[in-house]
């Protein structure tokens, strides 16, 4: 799950750069990737939590799994939408020049 969030944080350093060689800022954040976020925040003490016997510990696995589950999707989508977004700068900016 580590190396999946960071493959995603690597393909945004990359658009980053892009930006960076055509004068753009970094793209400004936007509510999906808050979502995941929170999911993510939600998912990780949850697991932890979840690492014990007895019936909180099985619900916490549940609720934990399924915040992860949630927060790396919308991690991905908003990361995705970065990407089109950016896409769109450069082919604007290729055409303007």
């Amino acid at each position: 799950m580590t190396a999946v969030l960071l493959a995603r944080e690597l393909v945004l350093l990359v658009m980053v750069g892009i930006l960076r060689r055509h004068g753009y800022p970094p793209p400004q954040v936007n509510f999906l990737g808050k979502a995941a976020t929170f999911n993510l925040m939600y998912a990780f003490p949850l697991l932890l939590l979840s690492d014990g016997s007895g019936w909180i510990s099985s619900l916490a696995a549940i609720f934990g799994w399924a915040f992860a589950g949630w927060g790396t999707t919308l991690y991905w989508w908003a990361g995705v939408l970065y990407v089109v977004q950016v896409r769109r700068l450069v082919r604007a900016d290729a055409m303007a020049g």
